[in-house]
C-alpha cells in the first residue's frame, strides 16, 4: 500500500485543513469560551458560598452580668455557634458575636432596639443554685433556627461553667487520649489506609475518568461526523485523487484530535487558573483565604499520566470512529454506524467507576491492561497510588501496539467505506470492507 510509504506530507496537508476547519468555526469558538467560563466559576463556588454565608451573620450583643463567668467563655459560645475557626481564616460563621460587661446592659438595649443587632443574650447566675441564667431579647422566632442554635449554644457555656466551678473544664474533659493506628504486618513498607486521602483519591480518580470519557466520545463523533460530512456532499471523491484513504485517515485523526486538545487545554487551563485564583479572590470578595478543600493527589506524575493516557486513547477509538464514520454517507446515521464503539466506551467507563472502590482487585489490575479499558482503569489506579513504572509503560506500549493495528485496520476499512454510498451499515459489511480492501 503506497500510503504507507508516503503518509506525509499530505496527511498532514489533511490534518491542518481539519483543524483550521473546526476551530475557526462560531460554534466552536463560543463553545470553548462558554465552557471555559463555566470552568472557571465553578472553582468559585466556595468564595460564593463564603459571601452568602458571610453577608446572612446575625449580630448578637452578649451582656456579662453575671460575676465569674469562665475565662474561655466566649471562646465556648463562637465555637458552639460558628464551629472550630480555620487556620489563617477571617471568616466568621453565621453568628458575629460583640461581648459588653453588665453595665452596658442599657446601652446595649438601646441598640438593640435601633436595629444595630439581632438579638441580645444577658448572662446572669442565679443566686440559689450559682448556675447561669441566660436570657434572649430579640424579636426573631422562638422557634426559628437562630433561636434554637444560640440555646444549643448556652447549654454548653452553662456546662463550661459548671466543669470550673467543679475544678476541672471542657477542654481537660475532651482532652485527647493516647491513640495509634498500626498496620497488620509489622514490616517497614507496610502503611495503614487514611480515609481522608481514600476519599480524594476516589474523587480524583473519577474526574479524570470522566474528563477522559467525555474526550473521547466528544472528538471521535467530530472525526467520524467530519469523515459523514465530506463523503455525503462527495468532496471525498475529489480528495482521493490527491490523497490516499490511509493519508486522509491520519489527517482528520490528527486534525480533528487537536481541535480538541485545544479546546480541553483551554477549559483544563481555566480550572487551573481558577484554583489559583480562588485565594486571592476570596480576600477581596470575603475577606479571607478560600475555606474549600485543596486538590489532593494531583500530582506532576499524575498530570503526565492522564495526558499520556488521554492521547493513546483518543487516538485509537478516533481511528475506530473514523472507520465506522466512512461506511455510512449521511450525518444522521453516525450515531448508529458508531454504536458498537459507543457500546465499547460504555463498558469501560461503568467498568472504571466500578474499579475506584476495589483498585487493587485482581480484575481491575488485568483489565488494565486490555488497550480499550487502560485509558480508564489505569489512570484509576495511578490515581490511587497502586501502579509500579513498569506496568504503566507495560499499559502504554500495548496501547500503542493496539493503535498500529488499529490503523491497518481502520485504513482497510477506511478504504472501502468512503466507496460506499447508500449501503446499510453491519458487523458483516464492516469485516467485508476490512477484508475486501487494499
Amino acid at each position: 500500500m503506497n500510503g504507507w510509504r508516503s503518509l506525509f506530507p499530505n496527511a498532514w496537508y489533511v490534518a491542518v485543513r481539519e483543524f483550521r476547519g473546526r476551530t475557526s468555526s462560531r460554534s466552536f469558538i463560543v463553545g470553548t469560551i462558554l465552557l471555559a467560563i463555566l470552568a472557571f466559576a465553578a472553582t468559585q463556588a466556595s468564595v460564593v458560598i463564603d459571601a452568602v454565608a458571610g453577608g446572612s451573620q446575625t449580630r448578637v450583643e452578649v451582656v456579662e452580668v453575671a460575676s465569674n463567668v469562665p475565662s474561655d467563655a466566649q471562646a465556648v459560645l463562637d465555637q458552639a455557634l460558628n464551629g472550630t475557626p480555620i487556620p489563617g481564616s477571617t471568616q466568621r460563621g453565621g453568628f458575629a458575636l460583640t461581648w459588653l460587661a453588665g453595665d452596658r446592659l442599657s446601652a446595649a438595649q438601646q441598640d438593640l432596639e435601633a436595629g444595630d443587632f439581632g438579638a441580645m443574650l444577658v448572662v446572669d447566675r442565679d443566686a440559689t443554685s450559682g448556675d447561669l441564667v441566660f436570657t434572649l431579647r430579640t424579636d426573631m422566632p422562638s422557634d426559628g433556627r437562630p433561636a434554637q442554635l444560640i440555646a444549643n449554644a448556652v447549654r454548653s457555656l452553662a456546662i463550661e461553667d459548671r466543669l470550673v466551678r467543679a475544678g476541672t473544664s471542657t477542654a481537660a474533659v475532651l482532652a485527647p487520649t493516647k491513640w495509634s493506628v498500626l498496620p497488620v504486618s509489622s514490616s517497614g513498607g507496610a502503611t495503614v489506609i487514611n480515609l481522608n486521602q481514600a476519599i480524594a483519591s476516589s474523587l480524583l480518580s473519577t474526574g479524570l475518568v470522566v474528563l477522559i470519557f467525555m474526550a473521547i466520545i466528544t472528538y471521535g463523533t467530530w472525526v467520524a461526523m467530519s469523515v459523514a460530512e465530506e463523503k455525503g456532499s462527495r468532496v471525498m471523491e475529489l480528495m482521493l485523487n490527491a490523497t490516499t484513504p490511509l493519508q486522509m485517515l491520519t489527517g482528520k485523526v490528527m486534525g480533528n484530535g487537536a481541535a480538541g486538545l485545544a479546546q480541553y487545554g483551554s477549559i483544563i487551563g481555566a480550572v487551573l487558573v481558577g484554583l489559583l485564583a480562588q485565594g486571592p479572590i476570596h480576600r477581596a470578595v470575603v475577606g479571607g483565604p478560600d475555606s474549600g478543600p485543596a486538590v489532593d493527589g494531583l500530582t506532576v506524575p499524575l498530570l503526565a499520566s492522564f495526558m499520556i493516557l488521554f492521547v493513546l486513547g483518543f487516538l485509537l477509538y478516533s481511528l475506530l470512529y473514523a472507520a465506522l464514520g466512512s461506511l455510512v454517507s449521511r450525518q444522521e446515521d453516525v450515531q448508529a454506524a458508531t454504536s458498537p464503539l459507543m457500546v465499547l466506551v460504555m463498558v469501560g467507563y461503568f467498568l472504571s467507576i466500578a474499579a475506584i472502590q476495589d483498585i487493587t482487585d485482581t480484575w481491575v489490575v488485568v483489565l488494565s491492561y486490555v488497550p480499550f479499558f487502560s485509558p480508564y482503569l489505569m489512570l484509576a489506579r495511578v490515581a490511587g497510588g497502586h501502579v509500579q513504572p513498569w506496568e504503566f509503560g507495560l499499559a502504554v506500549g500495548l496501547m500503542l501496539a493496539a493503535i498500529a493495528v488499529a490503523l491497518f485496520l481502520a485504513a482497510r476499512i477506511y478504504s472501502a467505506g468512503v466507496l460506499l454510498y447508500g449501503q446499510r451499515v453491519g458487523l458483516r459489511q464492516i469485516f467485508k470492507a476490512a477484508r475486501v480492501s487494499r
